[in-house]
């Protein structure tokens, strides 16, 4: 699949603007396939893994969809537990920031009823719930969806192993006939498989293979680190290890800018390389890189198309990329 940026996917100024400042340049594969299907007003099942960027992939489009002068709930996303459904809100927040007027409220148990009957008054139109809280705001008559344009079930397998099977048939069938429905789900079993036949309208496939893809030249050594430690254990690998000319990938323009600093204030020599330098910074980045006069160039995928530098000593992954092809493309970098 050809890479696509999100410019190319037709979303609107505001959405293009939050993207931007969240610091991403290049859609996930997912979201390149999901966008526009769901954009299109099209049922869609998509098959992909978790962190794979699925979230944004369906949030983009919701947020799209929602019209922000009509104080009523517009999208529901069910996910099966509150640690997710907090996730998918904060990620929600973060996209609609420039939407003028879209607000977005997690309602999930365990939490107080007042704070969530609160944003429900207030006109929330896009509501991130676990299947009991939300049946429990529709029993007692706070949650109204007869408005509702799109209901998306996230981690829809993990929903019905959880027994929220009911529930969630229950919901689906207080719902207008007429809304868009989505499903994303890691593995398709017959139950979910039974939901998505009863409940969806001739819906489009959109799946993210993953191919088994191997740079065999290459040592590949992972550590589990908690985010907190990330920078740490990287300079601690660099001290051991003696590196002196290393590449450090990162998912987001952000994430290079502020890895540069903390590094360049830690006494290293490092560059950053993305999206939104042109290209005679670039060149002037690369050439110092080549000639050793800078020991790390930390680089989004986007701007790591073409380098070509001999003798690299180590890549480091600092964040893992969501598809595979661009991992191989990442750490076949050192094998040469």
């Amino acid at each position: 699949m050809i890479p696509k940026l999100f410019s190319e996917l037709g979303l609107s100024p505001e959405l293009l603007k939050a993207i931007a400042k969240l610091g991403f340049e290049q859609a996930a594969p997912i979201q390149a396939a999901a966008i526009p299907v769901l954009m299109a007003g099209k049922d869609v099942v998509g098959q992909s893994q978790t962190g794979s960027g699925k979230t944004a992939a369906f949030a983009i489009p919701a947020i799209e969809k929602t019209d922000p002068r009509e104080r009523a709930v517009q999208v529901l996303i069910l996910c099966p537990t509150r640690e997710l459904a907090v996730q998918v809100a904060e990620e929600v927040h973060k996209l609609a920031f420039f939407k003028r007027g879209i607000h977005a409220l997690p309602i999930y148990g365990g939490q107080s009823y007042d704070r969530q009957l609160i944003g429900l008054r207030q006109g929330a139109q896009i509501i991130i719930g676990t299947p009991g809280r939300v049946m429990d705001h529709m029993e007692r008559g706070t949650l109204r969806l007869e408005n509702l344009k799109m209901l998306i079930l996230d981690e829809a397998d993990v929903m019905l192993n959880m027994g929220f099977r009911e529930d969630i048939e229950t919901i689906l069938k207080s719902t207008p006939p007429t809304r868009q429905t989505v499903f994303f789900s890691a593995t398709m079993p017959r139950p979910i498989r039974e939901l998505i036949e009863r409940h969806s309208k001739t819906p489009e496939n959109v799946r993210v293979e993953q191919t088994a893809m191997t740079v065999p030249t290459v040592e590949q050594i992972y550590f589990e680190v908690d985010r907190r430690w990330k920078i740490e254990v990287l300079t601690r690998l660099i001290d051991v290890h003696d590196l002196k000319l290393v590449i450090i990938f990162c998912n987001t323009k952000r994430m290079v800018d502020e890895l540069v600093e903390h590094l360049n204030t830690q006494g290293y020599s490092a560059e950053g390389l993305h999206g939104d330098m042109n290209q005679a910074q670039r060149d002037r980045v690369m050439n110092k890189f080549r000639k050793s006069g800078l020991e790390f160039l930390v680089a989004t995928d986007v701007a790591a198309r073409g380098i070509d530098v001999d003798d690299i000593q180590a890549v480091f992954n600092y964040d893992l990329p969501y598809d595979v092809e661009d991992y191989v493309h990442r750490i076949g970098r050192t094998g040469r």
